[in-house]
């Protein structure tokens, strides 16, 4: 799981608030099903996002107890925008390097799907969906006592030397 910043989570609180008024529980609920995080580390951000006057809260009655509410301040809405933009601008970058395709030892780039779907595997495993076929190839690669990616990388310097 990736670390969550501080930002990260400012973004995603103003974004959840941004959807409509609410109180602190449902607002970590919600929190809770993008990042995972608890109750503790939600309301000293709510807090300081209130400090920052990036939030504000009222007070409202529910079922004969005090209920404490949050909403969006102007500020707060220009801060989730630049949150958005910057998320936008990182996640593009983010994006571009994985979807970079592998490269063999001679620096050739290599499509792991064509490149397990050449190796001389087992006809019993031919059919297999990709995903599939790297299980096999990783259970096939401990039977041998190598690591996946060591045997992987075996098999491409094998292809290099063809």
């Amino acid at each position: 799981m990736f670390t969550v910043t501080s930002s990260l989570l400012d973004a995603v609180v103003l974004s959840v608030v941004a959807e409509e008024d609410t109180y602190g529980y449902k607002i970590t609920q919600e929190v809770d099903k993008i990042i995972g995080i608890s109750e503790s580390t939600l309301y000293p951000v709510l807090r300081r996002l209130q400090k920052d006057n990036n939030l504000e809260v009222y007070d409202m009655e529910y079922l004969g107890r005090n209920r404490r509410y949050y909403r969006i301040t102007n500020k707060g809405r220009i801060l989730l925008s630049l949150y958005k933009e910057e998320w936008q601008i990182y996640k593009d970058k983010i994006d571009k390097v994985f979807e970079e395709k592998p490269k063999s030892e001679k620096g050739k780039n290599v499509n792991i799907g064509e490149f397990i779907d050449n190796l001389k595997i087992p006809e019993k495993i031919e059919n297999l969906k990709l995903d599939e076929k790297i299980e096999k190839l990783k259970t096939e690669g401990i039977k041998i006592g190598k690591k996946f990616d060591e045997f992987i990388k075996d098999e491409i310097l094998k292809k290099d030397k063809e």
